[in-house]
């Protein structure tokens, strides 16, 4: 019976090892999941995501680098170009023809000792569209009442270009173009506000402001 009983603790004193041992495992894993996710954390881009006009720039920035190497490469580098310089950290894009191109950008950690480097890998999505060939207001004119906000909607061709059009008014005392492409009605009158796209094409739209 006492042998009995003593092989019954050691098999109890087995499974509570066992458990503890497991837990420990996936304590660990956890740990290593966690700082693999920080590792990534570390660093990131300034834009995940951007759209270029044709020959038009922009810079993309790598944010966390201290003494890592940094290296920039395009998809298809016919319709985005790379220029990184003498930068460490950040390169040039340029809008080199219509479509789509994912810039990778690959940080390099320096190894300690015999331990290997280690690199995190980043993307950025480009779309490069068309300057706008033609511009025009879905409106000719539009009454308003003072210290009101109405919505500019312009039709761009062709639709898929990402250019914005200067917004100008004749009178900004009586309506002006917002930050946020809102006509402001601002005293009673008359405007006309002139969009212009970069070939020089016009669009315009009367405003008349109401007395109260």
């Amino acid at each position: 019976m006492k042998h009995k009983h003593n092989l019954f603790r050691w098999i109890m004193l087995l499974l509570v090892f066992s458990l503890l041992a497991n837990t420990a495992s996936v304590s660990a894993a956890s740990k290593k999941k966690r700082k693999k996710t920080e590792a990534v954390s570390k660093y990131s881009l300034d834009m995940i995501s951007t759209d270029l006009l044709l020959s038009e720039d922009t810079e993309l920035t790598v944010e966390g680098i201290t003494d890592e190497t940094v290296s920039f490469k395009s998809s298809d580098s016919d319709v985005v170009s790379v220029d990184s310089g003498d930068s460490d950290t950040s390169c040039k894009l340029t809008g080199k023809n219509v479509g789509n191109a994912t810039i990778t950008v690959k940080i390099k950690e320096k190894g300690f000792l015999f331990f290997n480097s280690t690199t995190t890998t980043l993307t950025c999505k480009v779309t490069v569209t068309p300057w706008a060939s033609s511009i025009r207001f879905n409106r000719k004119q539009i009454k308003m009442a003072p210290n009101t906000r109405k919505h500019v909607k312009i039709i761009l061709r062709p639709s898929i270009t990402t250019e914005e059009p200067v917004f100008t008014s004749s009178d900004p005392n009586i309506a002006k173009v917002n930050a946020f492409n809102k006509i402001v009605a601002k005293s009673p009158g008359i405007a006309v506000i002139t969009a212009t796209i970069r070939n020089g094409n016009t669009a315009s739209c009367r405003v008349i402001v109401t007395e109260k």
